[in-house]
Order: structure tokens, then C-alpha cells, then sequence
């Protein structure tokens, strides 16, 4: 027979023991709750075209897009080449600054739609024709160009393809560095030169 005493004797063992094994678990530390860092996205560049609204002003560029949406663009008149004329085709490159959207280049398309010519010496002009259709057509220079565009705020001018040439188009590119009613300054990326045109229609 087990008499008292051993009762409390076993009694403390089992205590013991409990409390070893319950000291050696160390308790779980609370994971801190994860931490999220917004990270504020560098604005893209949007480049898009359309008709200058009149909701213009002088440092507002409203842009009729040619899928019908209006666009608010902040714009200084005197950073569009070629003005801020109602009614005008205008390409933009735009981008996102503090919830407004601001122009970064504009290139009136419309007022760069003329007959552009220089004086070369001994009463004779060369001269560069730009029309609405995308044409381009040289006078007197030394090369030929047939298409134009404007991509990125730079006039790109595209030389014509031989017959039966698989190769694309020469195309030259060209920083519009002044363009009002009637002068046109380019300046080539391969030059260091601009040459100035005078208005010619």
C-alpha cells in the first residue's frame, strides 16, 4: 500500500516535471504586422494629338482628342511651337505632375504645314514644302525628302525608297528649335548648324 507521504511525493515529482518542461519552451514572439511602403510611381510621358480647344488660355492648353475626349493640359503659350491657335491641329507629349497634367513639348501641326523656304546665295531659294497629307516635297536641295511626321516633338523627314528596295526609308531627324507664323529654325541631329526658313505661302 502507498501510504500518504507518497502520494505528496509523486504529487511534487509530477509538479516538477511539468514546470521543467513548460520552461524550456520559450514563448512565440507576436510577428510585427508587415509594413507597406507606397512607392510613388515616376509620371509617364504621354504623347497624344488633337484640335486646340477654346477653352484656352494663356497657360492652358485644352486638346480636343480626336476620339472625342477633352483633356486640360497645363502649357505656357510661348513652350508651343507654332502658337495657341484655336481650331489648329497640335501634338502633345504630356505627362502627370501632382494631379495636373502638364505639357513637356507641343508642336503646333498646322502652323508646320507651309511652304518653307531660304536664300542660297546668287538669287536663288531652296525650299521645303510640308502639306496636310503627310507630304513632303524638296526644291532646289541637295536631298530629296516625300514624307514627314512629327514623333517624340522632333520633325522627322523621310527620304524616298528606290524601286525595288527592301530597306526602310532614310529618315533624318530634325529638333524644331523655333516655329511661328512666318519662321521655321531646324536643327539636324546629325549637325551642329540650325538653318532657318522663311515662309514662303
Amino acid at each position: 500500500m502507498v501510504n500518504h507521504k507518497s502520494y505528496i511525493y509523486i504529487i511534487c515529482i509530477a509538479l516538477l516535471s511539468c514546470l521543467a518542461a513548460c520552461k524550456g519552451k520559450q514563448p512565440q514572439q507576436a510577428k510585427a504586422p508587415a509594413k507597406v511602403v507606397t512607392v510613388e510611381k515616376i509620371p509617364d510621358f504621354v504623347e497624344t494629338r488633337g484640335i486646340i480647344g477654346d477653352g484656352s488660355s494663356m497657360n492652358l492648353l485644352q486638346l480636343i482628342e480626336f476620339d472625342g475626349d477633352t483633356l486640360d493640359i497645363i502649357a505656357a503659350n510661348q513652350m508651343i511651337m507654332g502658337g495657341l491657335i484655336v481650331g489648329n491641329e497640335v501634338d502633345v507629349i504630356y505627362s502627370l505632375i501632382d494631379g495636373n497634367l502638364v505639357a513637356q513639348t507641343a508642336v503646333n501641326l498646322t502652323a508646320l504645314q507651309h511652304l518653307w523656304s531660304q536664300h542660297v546665295g546668287g538669287g536663288e531659294t531652296k525650299s521645303l514644302e510640308i502639306d496636310s497629307n503627310g507630304r513632303a516635297t524638296t526644291y532646289n536641295m541637295s536631298i530629296e525628302y516625300d514624307h514627314w511626321a512629327v514623333r517624340d516633338g522632333v520633325l522627322l523627314l523621310s527620304s524616298p525608297r528606290k524601286v525595288g528596295d527592301e530597306k526602310p526609308a532614310d529618315v533624318d531627324t530634325f529638333q524644331i528649335m523655333m516655329l511661328t507664323e512666318d519662321s521655321l529654325v531646324l536643327m539636324a541631329n546629325t549637325a551642329n548648324m540650325a538653318s532657318a526658313f522663311y515662309r514662303d505661302n
